[in-house]
């Protein structure tokens, strides 16, 4: 898991700063965690679909890292992991607010993010992103 969210910052780094050696780096580790998925490793599949997005987003590839994205929340949903179903509507909703600024969807993933991170007790992240949720608005 910990090589999971190292790749999600290496993304978020690779996004923001328009650096070479992040995106390096994060496609490096969404390789490697692709072949733990084709190795049947089960718990890493919604890990590649999440990596898929942040690819495509990096890419450019707007409406391919949307259904990716989608697609890794509603597995994640569904399958109960509340922690990655709060990251990944954060990490959905900052990329449509920086990247594509919708506005609305942006505040409607956030207030998922939220109720996700409530739900699995993560408060003082509740607190955090109510505080910070007025920059979308």
């Amino acid at each position: 898991m910990e090589t999971f969210h190292r790749a999600v910052c290496l993304y978020v780094a690779a996004r923001r700063t328009k650096k070479r050696k992040y995106k390096q780096h994060a496609r490096k580790i969404r390789k490697q965690i692709h072949k733990w998925k084709e190795a049947g490793i089960p718990n890493v599949v919604y890990y590649c679909i999440f990596l898929d997005a942040d690819d495509a987003a990096l890419r450019g590839k707007h409406d391919e890292a949307d259904g990716y994205y989608k697609e890794a929340i509603q597995f994640v949903a569904r399958s109960g992991y509340l922690h990655h179903a709060a990251l990944f509507n954060e990490m959905y909703s900052d990329y449509l607010f920086r990247e594509r600024n919708d506005k609305d969807e942006a505040n409607y993933l956030r207030e998922e993010a939220i109720r996700y991170y409530e739900d699995w007790g993560a408060h003082g992240k509740v607190d955090k992103l109510l505080k910070e949720s007025s920059f979308i608005q």
